[in-house]
Formats: structure tokens, C-alpha cells, sequence
């Protein structure tokens, strides 16, 4: 029970600005993908590790002191932004750097920490490569609107990095969850492009809800999580040759699911109590459940 409620208010409590459950908030926020953004990766894209935004401001002090600590960075995929929120003189720093062909190189995280002058590689300022950099920089600091820096976002809501750290450390200690191969799995995966989520987790739902677009819309929503949808019951005579159905009675199996129940949550292989579900479902979850 404590491992519950200490899982539940790191999960949950994020930021004072926004609830983890409300995806209304994270539909409005433009969510990061490697094909579009990857002049903002401050490293290569790994695949399996979760995404993070990251706002400063080149004049800030506290900016400054975590760009000399990179390494706090390295179980992310961050992806980095400038945004001048500290008046004329960061507008300007702000436009010097986004005139370099890479806007976060050593280069000029170098420059910034010394408090010197942008200098860096750079072709025509004016050519393509940096209209569509300064470009795309504006669009995400214009769409999330910092008002503080650094800031950190996860999944479209603002986090700590010491929440995102200490809730990783909490699921390998305390309860001890079923351990499961998830790439066993990946045919009952939603699909949320560009986001890896801080857990796995599992939805057993009838088969009139794992068909229904409202409730998978909201969960490919709800980066928090990477959502697996499986099936709590399977009424067609052909299921033994359906791989889903197959891989979600091993699930049920597994995860000592009852065949048939209404519903059915796991999180990294740690099976939710019935009556805390609508702690860690969003409230658009909640709602396309509840219709039925």
C-alpha cells in the first residue's frame, strides 16, 4: 500500500500547474519526434528511452550551471529549446545562436557558459536550414509558453527531473511487479509516435471497448504511459488463431486477470487496485469507459 501511494504522488504530481490525468492539456501541446526535431537532440535518439523538453534561456544562471552537468540528461531523449524569457539582451543571444547551423552544439553551450559572444559555424543566415531552425524553435517555446527557466516537460506537462528519476527508481524497488518480455507484446501496443512513456502499461478492456475510437484515441494520448490495449474476454470462435487474443489470454494468465472482467489495469507488470483506477486512467479514459 505505501509502495501504491508514493507510485501514485510521484506519477501524479508532476507540477502544480496541470493534473496528470487531464489529457485536455496534453492534446494542445505539441509532442517532439526525431524526424522533425532532431536538430534540437542534445545526443542520438534511443529508441527506448523516454522524451523530455527542455527550455533555457542563455542568460540564466541556473540554465547555465545544468549545461555543465549533461550527464543528469543521459537516460533521456531531451530535446533542448531556447527559449528568452529575460528581456532584450536574451532576445539577441537568443538570435545569434539560432543563425548557427547547429544551435546546440558544444560550440555554443561553450559560449553561453562563458558569457561570450555566439561564435560558431554558419552559412547564410538566411538560407533554408536556418529559416526552418529558428522556425521550429519558435513553434515549441511559442506552444508551451515557459514562464520559467529551466523548464522541463514530459508527455505535455511540466515535471521535475527528480520526480521523472525517483518514480524510475521506485518500480525496481519495493513490490517486486511480474517481470514481462514486452517486445512479446507489441501487436497489442497503441500507437504513440515520437514518445516513449515512463512505464508500460496494460488496459484489459470487453470487446466492445477494444474496438472503441474514444477511449484509444485518449489513451494515445496519455503519454505518461506506453498503452497496451488487451482483451479481458474473447467471444470469437476463432480467437486461437488471432494473435492478439492469444497474446492477451497469456496476459491475463500472467497478470491473474479474471476472463471477463469489465476492466483490468497493469503498470510495469504491478496490477492496480480496481478501486484506484481513476487515479491513473485520464479523465477521457474514464469518459469513453463510462459511455459504455
Amino acid at each position: 500500500m505505501k509502495f501504491l501511494v508514493l507510485f501514485l504522488s510521484i506519477l501524479l504530481g508532476y507540477s502544480g500547474l496541470a493534473r496528470a490525468n487531464d489529457t485536455s492539456a496534453l492534446n494542445a501541446k505539441i509532442i517532439p519526434t526525431p524526424e522533425v526535431y532532431s536538430d534540437f537532440l542534445i545526443e542520438p535518439w534511443k529508441p527506448n528511452a523516454p522524451s523530455v523538453i527542455v527550455f533555457k534561456d542563455p542568460n540564466c544562471g541556473y540554465c547555465i550551471r545544468a549545461l555543465k552537468a549533461l550527464d543528469k540528461y543521459k537516460d533521456y531523449n531531451v530535446f533542448m529549446f531556447w527559449s528568452p524569457i529575460l528581456g532584450d539582451y536574451s532576445d539577441k543571444r537568443v538570435a545569434a545562436i539560432m543563425e548557427c547551423d547547429d544551435p546546440i552544439s558544444q560550440g555554443v553551450f561553450d559560449d553561453v557558459i562563458t558569457r561570450t559572444p555566439i561564435e560558431c559555424k554558419s552559412s547564410d543566415a538566411l538560407n533554408l536550414r536556418h529559416t526552418r531552425l529558428q522556425k521550429l524553435n519558435k513553434e515549441i517555446v511559442q506552444n508551451y509558453n515557459p514562464q520559467s527557466v529551466p523548464s522541463y516537460y514530459f508527455g505535455g506537462q511540466k515535471v521535475y527531473l527528480s520526480s521523472l528519476k525517483k518514480f524510475k527508481q521506485q518500480l525496481t524497488n519495493g513490490i517486486t511487479p511480474v517481470q514481462l518480455d514486452w517486445t512479446r507484446y507489441e501487436t497489442l501496443r497503441l500507437k504513440q509516435s515520437g514518445n516513449q512513456g515512463l512505464a508500460n502499461a496494460i488496459l484489459f478492456v470487453s470487446d466492445e471497448l477494444s474496438s472503441n475510437k474514444s477511449l484509444i484515441a485518449s489513451l494515445e494520448n496519455d503519454f505518461r504511459y506506453n498503452w497496451h490495449l488487451a482483451k479481458s474476454t474473447c467471444k470469437n470462435k476463432d480467437c486461437s488463431k488471432d494473435e492478439e487474443s492469444n497474446r492477451s489470454a497469456e496476459l491475463r494468465l500472467l497478470m491473474d486477470v479474471p476472463e471477463g472482467a469489465q476492466i483490468a489495469l497493469v503498470i510495469d507488470g504491478m496490477v492496480i487496485q480496481t478501486e484506484r483506477l481513476n487515479q491513473y486512467l485520464s479523465n477521457d479514459s474514464i469518459n469513453a469507459i463510462n459511455v459504455l
